[in-house]
């Protein structure tokens, strides 16, 4: 009795995974979240299904799909059973594609090998010309003081090199584009091979849905699954018009999609969360006290000396070109904030294919009220930069920030993370209508020696003033930033120090010795900042730095 139920038990299983409907569902790829290091991607098809156990294969090329991300849903009368990625192998391999490309290869190898030979051939005739014309240096000087040479030789001699020297360098020139051409082409088709050959597999991924249909009908599918090798960057442009009024400051996606699957018609959004696996709450460890111990000798590393990052400056015409009418504007995306993120959704479908390629869309414009100074730091160099200094109302995430001013791009810098109300700068240029100079007055060493006794202690006094002025014809707001010395060690000792007038700042950023004044500037007006202070320091050693 016990085998006959075992018997049809196993006949009843082996019906029903017979009657197991396997299919290939055709989808659409409709919309995709871009996040900082992955995207998800949301797939969508429609299919009939039979009463019973169904399985539904929903292709994908993705090169990396993150196989714990996937789920599925089935619009449909019946329930679900598993979802997961499965491999299915392929009876043939496709490769004709890779052929082709292959092939594409190896005629472009074959051309850049005849370009590279007839290089050679012209490098060898460029040297046989060379050396006729280094014989013709010493020959027709020789021929001149033997017998007076024919004119006409001369000539075609003269006309031979002129000619044949064009010739060489405008086939040689011609040779060079054409070989970077191909050079750029032999690129292009071996980051299509690669590409191809990752899709290239002896089997066909597919996100497989076991679904048990209680009656036959026509379903919608839905799935979800993240990809990498996809993501976005902020980059912003801010645009200061010449009246310094207010600012125009708009934030781009830049986009990198290297999926493996072409992204078309899709709705797209961009998110700042970055989805993690593995979550744990932190750990805290025994907060412990010791004594400290001798450390082992190491030898001494060299010392590396820091290079200083200098600042361009550039100037600006005044006169700006206006176009008729005004310019268009970007298109914005609509923002949503999340408990732990924002998303910005574009307000139209977009096309990102899956290439070696950047794609900048706009997500949002922002006219800013801005505040206008100019900052000087004469010790360190003798130009006075116009400086725009605003805040978004919105957070607003670390990326590049392009700068135009006028119309004109003027440079680019990196606009660090920003809370709401955080202000952000921007160095716009040289004014040199405003002049900020430092010059030392006075560097004195007191008496070192009482009698015939040398003192052990060296007493310098140092004396500084700063002089600002307002060429223009309008007020301006002034910043100057400068430093008294600082000592690291009881062995240097700095005091009588005098600044006048008083700093609006000291210790400016949190920078023990760095003061602030902030004047404001009427046309033609001159403003002083005297700078006195004495450093004392053993008079076997010179203070580094001074």
């Amino acid at each position: 009795m016990k085998k006959t139920s075992l018997f049809i038990l196993i006949i009843f299983f082996f019906l029903s995974t017979m009657g197991h409907a396997s299919q290939f569902v055709s989808s659409q790829i409709s919309e995709v979240t871009l996040f900082s290091n992955q995207a998800m991607v949301v797939r969508e098809g429609q299919t009939h299904l039979r009463p019973g156990l169904n399985e539904l294969l929903i292709e994908t090329t993705a090169f990396n799909v993150d196989k714990d991300s996937v789920s599925a849903q089935v619009f449909g009368t019946g329930e679900m059973v598993s979802v997961q990625i499965k491999h299915i192998p392929l009876a043939e391999f496709p490769q004709d594609q890779v052929n082709t490309l292959a092939e594409k290869l190896r005629k472009l190898n074959q051309s850049r090998k005849g370009l590279s030979d007839k290089k050679r051939v012209l490098a060898k005739k460029e040297s046989f010309l060379d050396g006729l014309i280094d014989f013709s240096k010493t020959q027709i000087p020789k021929d001149v003081q033997t017998h007076y040479p024919n004119m006409e030789d001369v000539q075609e001699t003269i006309s031979f090199i002129g000619s044949t020297s064009t010739l060489i360098y405008t086939e040689s020139q011609a040779l060079d584009i054409d070989l970077e051409n191909v050079d750029r082409e032999i690129a292009k088709v071996k980051k299509e091979l690669a590409a191809v050959s990752g899709r290239g597999r002896a089997f066909k991924q597919a996100i497989e849905i076991l679904f048990n249909a209680t009656k036959a009908e026509t379903v919608r599918l839905n799935v979800q699954y993240l990809v990498k090798r996809a993501l976005w960057q902020p980059l912003y442009k801010v645009s200061v018009p010449m009246d310094l009024s207010e600012l125009d400051l708009t934030m781009f996606a830049r986009i990198s999609q290297k999926s493996g699957e072409d992204w078309k018609k899709i709705t797209l959004s961009v998110s700042n969360v970055i989805p993690i696996k593995g979550v744990r709450f932190p750990d805290i460890s025994p907060w412990q006290l010791d004594l400290p111990r001798p450390a082992p000798t190491l030898l001494k590393r060299s010392q590396t000396k820091a290079m200083a990052v200098a600042q361009d400056a550039m100037e600006l015409d005044e006169e700006i070109q206006s176009g008729a009418g005004a310019p268009a504007e970007y298109t914005s995306a609509s923002a949503r904030e999340l408990p732990l993120s924002f998303e910005y959704k574009m307000p139209f479908p977009v096309d990102i294919d899956s290439r070696d390629q950047f794609s900048i869309l706009p997500l949002l414009t922002k006219k800013l009220s801005a505040d206008t100074f100019h900052y000087s730091l004469p010790g360190k160099t003798s130009l006075t930069f116009l400086v725009a200094e605003a805040s978004a109302d919105k957070e607003l995430l670390a990326g590049k920030l392009n700068v135009y001013f006028g119309g004109r791009y003027i440079g680019d810098t990196y606009l660090s993370e920003k809370k709401p109300g955080e202000p952000f700068s921007m160095n716009l240029g040289a004014d040199r209508d405003v002049k900020v100079l430092r010059k030392k007055l006075k560097d004195k060493v007191k008496e070192t020696y009482f009698g015939t006794i040398q003192r052990k202690t060296v007493v310098r006094s140092f004396s500084y003033k700063i002089t600002a002025e307002n060429i223009k014809d309008k007020p301006v707001t002034l910043k100057i930033v400068d430093r008294v010395p600082v000592s690291k060690t009881d062995k240097i000792e700095i005091k009588d120090i005098r600044l006048n007038p008083a700093p609006t700042e000291s210790n400016y950023q949190d920078k023990e010795g760095v003061h602030l004044w902030v004047f404001q500037l009427s046309p033609g007006e001159i403003q002083e900042i005297d700078l006195d202070f004495t450093v004392a320091y053993p008079s076997e050693a010179t203070p580094f730095g001074l």
